[in-house]
């Protein structure tokens, strides 16, 4: 590589030397360089190759040009910088000198950021650059991309040059941007300020091997002129800024003094401290004129409110130095007071040594006006947010949401970040909180379940309605972790696009929807009682006709097939009548018998039953309490549940599996019984679980319904357990089930605890033997095929039979025959008088007549005739032979039902 010195030994670059060093543009600049030399290559050979004289003027005529170019370049620079205004048009202007006028490919300037990536930004550039530093993405940290020119220059403070971009292999990561944009060359100069990089030049040659070394001294003092330009530049406005800045602070203070409606003045420091200067805005505040104040020595003291008086003593106490203020009441020329910030600082007087204050007296009184009625505003909209019976509260997001990110991000960062800033104390109660402060602080998460299908649709349709919404409903978390539904109107507010807070009003439904849904209940119990009401009178005479002739052929001596037809029959009038009594049991229409019962007695004659029929592979567990309370119930429809129950539980362990029944003693207070539906009181639990396969959360919403189930066609007709919960609400009790799939399934039944002994209940009546008798009974029923096969039924056990078809005619009939009549029996319901009205008549003529009902009308048609109450035998419709003969005969015989049976 050839030398400046040896380009000058011949004639063509001595010339151009010298038409360099003398360019009239810059001539400091040409001398300061006519002695640099470009160091050769390590290795080189010294000498200079064997070149023709053509080629070599060439070359040094190349060079000499590009030095010429850089030259130009340099003063044209001195030039901007002697004329740029602002550091950004110095910028700009700087980048198109050397491209324009040095002829480089590119130019450009970036300051180092000292942010944790240690990023260079652009600041200007010109030439052809087509996004270039904004695609390498500028670095000066110590990282591959950071040691680029770039990043090296300002990181080891010093000139950086790739002269060869297509073959440095340190220049890789960048080679294919550089080549595109025809950038063979770089030269990164270092902007420096006390000696430190603070950014770069970074100047671009479309020619390989660019960047002499006299070409790069031209370069550096270009840049140190630069770097020199721009600290200038910054101190100018820097100079600017604070002359302005204190051009303003005169302004302010010239018209804090003169203009503002506050008075300026000095006085000796000290509660008794004359004034010694008092601006002209006291006569407008306080209606005197300024001399008056300084004529009196104690001015400030008597015009002030002796109720303050104590408070501005303070001032003697106060430090040098240090800024103070204070408010107190001043009294006008007119009598009339007003309130005054007094704003002042406590200095010493350089001359005199004496402590002075200097300050000013703002009159406040329309502030404190405005406070006193913001406070009295406040302490209403307390005392209105405190009384009300609505939840009133206002929630934080810290940080606030970004509204631009999708509702499920908006909802999960809302989540996580909000909190309860405040309340009142009905939100704190609906939350089961003592107060308002057990609440305010406290999580989102802590009560709001977001992934509740309600409460989820509830926020997403907030958000999407431009954070609003009206009485919409969610599903939320109390203290003691129970859900309750609330009913919200909520507003959010949004700032600089960015969701800070929440305010709403909430009502808790919770049991409004339990009493709606158990009017719902009631409602459809209502319905199902009205229709099985309504059928069950004419249906229960119906069965009891068909199943007294099919019990009186049975009696006959009849074939094999006629009698197994028979027994069909009377097997399926049998079920008929269960499934009505189902019904009934279901809509609570059913007649019940109450009775003190002891239930350890139920669960074991119940489980005696059972253990006949229920299989082998199921183990039967009974957990009875020594001393349970008795209960008052009908008997029957308590083994009913329990037998229902066994049999759900029996078909839930096809493969065999363990039934248990226990029991035990309860008591509910308020709070507890209004979850169950009850009264508070004591109670007696009838617990039944199984080990079979469960229910899932659906077919639990259902199990209640009638005619629901999960059982194939025809093995069941969905009415078990809601006889269950028939039987059990009509008594008074409530009901509840948990289960879950594979894990099992228990019911837990509570019945009203009673005072009394129970009367253990005996075998069924119609599997023991009956006596008759030979008193007269009159039937007055209204039904002749069932007033005729009663009469049947009572004559072949001995009885003489009188028959009516009405209570009218039955008052004859007794008048008629004279003697005594020994029973009545008497459908409850008929056509004219009814049954009671006829018992009444009969009683009258003859007290010591017996009477007792029969009836297939429902438990409320029944009550309505007052033949439930203590000591009224009822006889329930259909019945068998044996049931009335053991009704009639305990009934003649004025005793229980168990009475007149033989074994």
């Amino acid at each position: 590589m050839y030398t400046i010195a040896g380009w000058a030994r011949t004639g063509l670059a001595r010339d151009s030397l010298t038409q360099y060093k003398s360019d009239p543009e810059n001539p400091s600049a040409a001398t300061a360089h006519q002695s640099a030399e470009v160091s050769t290559t390590p290795g080189a050979d010294p000498r200079p190759p064997e070149v023709s004289a053509s080629d070599r003027d060439s070359e040094v005529n190349k060079e000499l040009r590009r030095l010429n170019r850089a030259l130009r370049a340099l003063s044209a620079c001195n030039q901007a910088l002697a004329q740029a205004t602002s550091e950004q048009e110095l910028l700009n202007q700087i980048c198109g000198i050397i491209v324009q006028v040095g002829g480089y490919r590119m130019a450009g300037i970036a300051y180092a950021q000292q942010d944790e990536q240690k990023t260079v930004r652009p600041m200007a550039h010109a030439g052809y650059d087509s996004g270039y530093l904004e695609t390498i993405g500028l670095r000066w940290s110590d990282t591959p991309s950071g040691r680029g020119p770039i990043g090296t220059a300002i990181r080891e403070n010093r000139i950086c040059i790739f002269s060869d971009t297509a073959h440095d292999p340190q220049f890789t990561p960048w080679r294919e941007a550089a080549m595109q944009r025809g950038y063979a060359a770089i030269i990164s100069l270092p902007l420096r300020v006390a000696g430190l990089p603070f950014g770069v030049l970074a100047i671009y040659s479309e020619q390989a091997n660019s960047f002499e070394k006299s070409e790069v001294e031209l370069l550096t003092e270009m840049a140190n002129n630069l770097s020199f330009g721009i600290t200038a530049i910054r101190s100018q406005e820097e100079s600017r800024r604070v002359t302005s800045a204190l051009q303003e602070a005169e302004a302010k203070y010239r018209q804090l003094v003169e203009q503002v409606p506050a008075i300026s003045y000095v006085a000796e420091a000290g509660a008794f401290g004359p004034f010694l200067y008092m601006s002209p805005q006291v006569t407008t505040i306080l209606g005197y004129k300024p001399e008056d104040c300084l004529a009196n020595p104690r001015f400030w003291w008597e015009h002030l409110n002796p109720l303050d008086q104590p408070q501005a003593l303070r001032e003697d106490t106060w430090e040098e130095g240090r800024l103070f203020h204070i408010d107190y009441r001043m009294r006008r020329n007119d009598g009339e007071e007003i309130w005054v910030r007094d704003e002042a600082i406590i200095v010493r007087d350089p001359h005199t040594g004496k402590r002075l204050t200097r300050g000013m007296l703002v009159d406040i009184t329309e502030r404190k006006r405005a406070e006193e009625a913001l406070r009295e505003s406040e302490e209403r909209y307390r005392n209105f947010v405190e009384q009300s019976s609505e939840g009133i509260y206002r929630m934080e997001y810290d940080p606030p949401v970004p509204c631009h990110l999708t509702v499920e991000e908006q909802l999960a960062r809302g989540y996580k970040c909000g909190f309860m800033a405040e309340c009142n104390g009905a939100m704190a109660r609906m939350y089961g909180r003592a107060s308002s402060q057990e609440l305010m602080g406290k999580p989102l998460s802590d009560f709001l379940i977001l992934h509740h299908p309600v409460t989820q649709q509830f926020m997403e349709k907030f958000i999407r309605e431009g954070y609003r919404i009206t009485d919409q409903e969610s599903i939320e978390l109390d203290a003691q972790g129970q859900k309750r539904v609330f009913r919200n109107t909520m507003v959010g507010t949004i700032v600089d696009g960015h969701w800070v807070r929440t305010w709403g009003i909430t009502r808790d439904v919770t049991e409004r929807l339990h009493l709606e849904e158990q009017l719902r209940n009631a409602q459809q119990l209502e319905a199902i009682g009205r229709l099985a009401g309504g059928v069950a009178h004419d249906f229960n005479n119906i069965l009891s006709i068909i199943m007294g002739h099919a019990e009186l052929l049975l009696a006959t001596g009849l074939d094999e097939r006629s009698r197994v037809g028979l027994e069909q029959m009377r097997r399926a009038t049998e079920r008929a009548a269960s499934l009505t009594q189902q019904l009934l049991a279901f809509s609570r229409k059913q007649v019940l018998q109450p009775k003190v019962l002891d239930l350890n007695d139920t669960v074991a004659d119940v489980q005696k039953m059972l253990s006949r029929v229920i299989g082998e592979d199921i183990e039967l567990i009974a957990r009875l309490h020594p001393s349970l309370m008795a209960v008052k119930a009908d008997p029957g429809q308590v083994e009913q549940v329990l037998m229902n129950l066994a049999v759900n539980a029996r078909d839930a362990m096809p493969h065999g599996g363990k039934l248990a029944m226990e029991t035990s003693n309860m008591e509910f207070h308020e709070d507890e019984a209004r979850d169950l539906d009850l009264a508070a009181g004591r109670y007696v639990m009838l617990r039944v679980t199984d080990t079979g396969n469960g229910m899932d959360a659906v077919t639990l919403a259902h199990i209640f319904e009638p005619f629901f189930t999960t059982k194939p066609m025809g093995k069941g007709t969905g009415l078990g357990l809601s006889t269950v919960y028939g039987i059990v609400k009509q008594s008074g009790g409530g009901i509840q089930v948990d289960s879950e799939p594979e894990g099992g399934t228990a019911f837990r039944i509570y019945l009203p605890a009673t005072e009394g002994s129970s009367i253990k209940q005996g075998d069924r009546m119609r599997q023991m033997q009956v006596a008759g008798g030979s008193e007269t009974i009159l039937i007055a029923e209204d039904e002749p095929d069932l007033r005729e096969l009663t009469r049947i039924f009572l004559e072949s056990y001995g009885y003489k039979v009188l028959e009516a078809g009405s209570a009218e005619q039955a008052i004859r009939k007794a008048d008629e025959f004279g003697a005594r009549i020994h029973l009545l029996l008497t459908d409850v319901i008929m056509p004219g008088m009814s049954g009671r009205q006829l018992a009444e008549n009969m009683l009258q003529k003859d007290p010591k007549t017996k009477i007792l009902y029969m009836t297939g009308y429902t438990d409320d048609m029944v009550v309505q005739h007052k033949v439930l109450e203590p000591g009224v035998q009822l006889l329930q419709k259909p019945f068998t032979r044996s049931e009335l003969a053991v009704k009639v005969r305990t009934t003649l015989d004025g005793i229980g039902p168990g009475s007149g049976v033989r074994g």
